[in-house]
């Protein structure tokens, strides 16, 4: 098992209290993994414990929560006057009403059942969150970072860095330099779902992504999602896979595909919902002179955007990398903080910065993407000081590793370990 330490001791805490644990995020990004975790674990310590599959055809015993409770009872022996019992239920959103659904068992059951269940959709939230208000503890399960796949492959303990002891964070960069060059490589090339990572044969790995890919458009977009015209539904993705870190023109989107604009935003979000792609926001106070309407779009796992386009083994040769490696450092700036603190800025006159991270209220730190040897504090850090207080500014290298001032020069495949 990858070791997912922070997602387990954190979820631990909750085994045994008065609270749905719910995991979310896309499909096979280790939710399941990790509930079999604890499933084994309190198995071990002699603990009633039951796994289900939502989305299994046979199981007809889910069809309501009585359902379920009878069934719990005649096959499990299950009895309010028995020690506690937990219940982990995967892919619980293909269930009828499913926030309500375990609403209904909690409230009757909560003293002597506990219910772990994963998501992969956050399709039904706004509507249905008010029914679990209190009762849910949530994680978000995240694909692996580039941290966890280093560390795994390489056989080496967790890695605490920080910009603060920058000599420490420079003597593991010189320590591990090209094994980080070469293992980043193939991870912006194959992803990080965490099946593909531990597959060793690429071809072998190319299938794994494939299929993923083929059971979110067949399963949970075409069934589950009911998209009316999965073909210009399709050809969105392959458009905004071509076209990661750049500005989402929904009349230009809705032209080339010959939908809608409502449609188009419509497909977009729920691209969004079920992890796929990502928005961010552009930074702005003066309307005047910053752009403030287009959001930028990235994709969640770059072995998406690499199946989609047939461009497995690209990425060693490309002269455009950096857009692949700009929509990493999202990713893992976005595995780091909430995203209503995360933006891109743009000014009237073309001023950008790739990243403006607010660290408090008033107070940010600018990352700009120049992956290449020789690089110099751009322009556009220094024109957003003029009016924006700044803590620090992090310019994105592909092997320049130094700090001046407030400013640090940060090889790509180290920024994971931060």
């Amino acid at each position: 098992m990858i070791n997912r330490e922070n997602y387990i001791a954190n979820i631990g805490k909750w085994i045994g209290k008065e609270k749905i644990i719910v995991l979310k995020w896309a499909r096979q990004v280790g939710k399941t993994t990790i509930m079999k975790y604890f499933y084994d674990k309190l198995k071990k310590e002699n603990k009633k414990v039951v796994f289900i599959f939502a989305d299994d055809i046979d199981n007809t015993f889910l069809e309501t929560p009585n359902h379920l409770m009878k069934y719990l009872e005649l096959k499990y022996w299950y009895s309010k006057q028995w020690e506690k019992y937990y219940i982990f239920i995967d892919e619980f959103q293909y269930l009828n009403n499913a926030w309500l659904y375990l609403k209904n068992i909690f409230d009757k059951y909560k003293n002597n059942l506990q219910l772990i269940v994963s998501w992969s959709s956050s399709l039904e939230i706004t509507k249905n969150t008010e029914f679990l208000t209190w009762r849910t503890i949530t994680y978000y399960i995240d694909r692996l970072s580039f941290k966890e796949v280093f560390n795994y492959n390489q056989n080496i303990k967790q890695q605490n860095l920080n910009l603060e002891k920058f000599d420490e964070l420079k003597i593991f960069y010189d320590i591990f330099k090209q094994k980080l060059e070469s293992e980043f490589l193939n991870y912006l090339n194959y992803g990080w779902y965490p099946e593909a990572v531990k597959e060793k044969n690429n071809i072998d790995k190319e299938k794994l992504i494939s299929e993923i890919v083929k059971v979110y458009i067949e399963k949970d977009v075409s069934s589950f999602l009911k998209i009316e015209n999965i073909t210009a539904f399709n050809n969105l993705i392959k458009i905004l896979a071509s076209n990661i870190w750049d500005l989402v023109n929904i009349n230009n989107l809705s032209s080339s595909l010959n939908i809608s604009m409502q449609t188009v935003n419509k497909y977009i979000d729920i691209l969004e919902w079920t992890f796929i792609f990502s928005r961010i926001n552009p930074f702005y106070t003066n309307v005047k002179k910053e752009l403030s309407k287009m959001p930028k779009i990235f994709i969640e796992d770059i072995s998406i955007s690499n199946y989609k386009l047939w461009e497995f083994n690209s990425v060693y040769n490309k002269i455009d990398i950096w857009n692949i490696v700009e929509n990493f450092i999202y990713t893992e700036l976005r595995k780091k903080i909430s995203k209503d603190k995360l933006y891109f800025y743009r000014t009237v006159s073309k001023s950008e910065i790739d990243f403006v991270v607010e660290e408090s209220y008033g107070l940010y730190s600018l990352i700009e993407v120049k992956y290449r040897n020789k690089v110099k504090e751009p322009l556009a850090f220094r024109n957003f000081e003029k009016t924006y207080k700044v803590d620090k500014k992090i310019i994105i290298t592909k092997d320049m590793f130094k700090k001046e001032d407030n400013i640090y020069y940060i090889p790509a495949c180290i920024y994971s370990f931060l």
